[in-house]
């Protein structure tokens, strides 16, 4: 690592640590601000709202090149509708505003993002229980007007919370030495996208996919560490594209939140397979990262 992404590191470090040293009175201010405005900070919301995936200043080590880069990836959901409120079922529709930027050289970008996102879950009492997720976004690079349209749709399970074991429910362990818990969320799903520029300049793909991913959250000594696994298994359908049809990827993540509180964090994340937040290209990255989640 170059003296120039040392410096960096200390700097994300620096910031992480003077956040947290604000006063409890200071944080509790902030946090009860975005609670009583329904209002949630993370880093996307690819899945469930529920998933704690927190906004990520970062510094990217790429280990396929020497490029080294500096992304920014912010997402903000505001507060949820909910519909059907005289049935036993549920129907959640929430607006979505994202914002990830890069300094890559070989894909730079500043991308917002606008999404409207749905989740609907089924009034029948069952162990495992499916539910539905949909959302519609409109992304443009400011950098150079390009317009990206996508529509996902997904299926996933939410358990009973007296089974701990089951998808959607958080579990717990606890004794005198340790204290752990942690959730995951699987999805089975279809989505829509409009790419310019993905395979040639100046021409725009279109093309659909069929997709499982599976995202765990687990802490260990909880308010302390947090380890994310997040692996999705895409495959494109029929022969509209020359993209690759197989397109896995796989991100770990381990944070670490000093004090007593879960809004700030400091971290590492490695990132192997193709990416579709660098037109699919296929990446093995090592970043850095400040970490904010409300």
């Amino acid at each position: 690592m170059t003296i120039s992404k040392l410096k960096y590191s200390s700097f994300l470090y620096t910031i992480a640590f003077f956040l947290v040293s604000l006063t409890s009175s200071s944080q509790n201010k902030v946090a009860n601000w975005f609670e009583k405005n329904n209002i949630s900070i993370r880093k996307s919301f690819d899945g469930s709202m529920n998933e704690n995936r927190p906004a990520a200043f970062s510094l990217y080590e790429d280990h396929k090149s020497s490029s080294d880069f500096f992304n920014i990836d912010i997402a903000a959901k505001i507060s949820e509708i909910e519909l059907l409120t005289h049935t036993k079922s549920v129907l959640l529709l929430y607006p979505v505003a994202e914002w990830h930027k890069s300094s890559n050289e070989a894909d730079e970008k500043d991308i917002i993002s606008l999404a409207v996102h749905g989740e609907y879950y089924f009034g029948q009492s069952y162990m495992l229980k499916p539910y539905l997720l949909s959302n519609f976004s409109f992304k443009r690079n400011l950098l150079n007007g390009e317009n990206e349209p996508r529509y996902v749709g997904q299926l996933s399970f939410v358990g009973d919370p007296e089974y701990s074991f089951l998808p959607g429910v958080s579990w717990r362990f606890k004794n005198e030495n340790a204290d752990y818990k942690g959730v995951y969320y699987p999805y089975f799903g279809y989505e829509y996208n409009e790419v310019p520029d993905l395979i040639t300049s100046g021409e725009t793909e279109t093309f659909s996919a069929l997709f499982a991913r599976l995202f765990v959250e687990y802490w260990a000594m909880p308010q302390s560490i947090q380890f994310l696994f997040d692996g999705t298994y895409k495959r494109v359908l029929g022969d509209s594209t020359n993209l690759k049809k197989d397109l896995p990827i796989l991100s770990l993540s381990l944070n670490y939140y000093p004090g007593k509180q879960q809004n700030v964090s400091i971290g590492a994340t490695y990132r192997n397979g193709y990416d579709p937040n660098s037109r699919y290209a296929e990446i093995e990255i090592t970043t850095v990262n400040l970490n904010i989640k409300f």
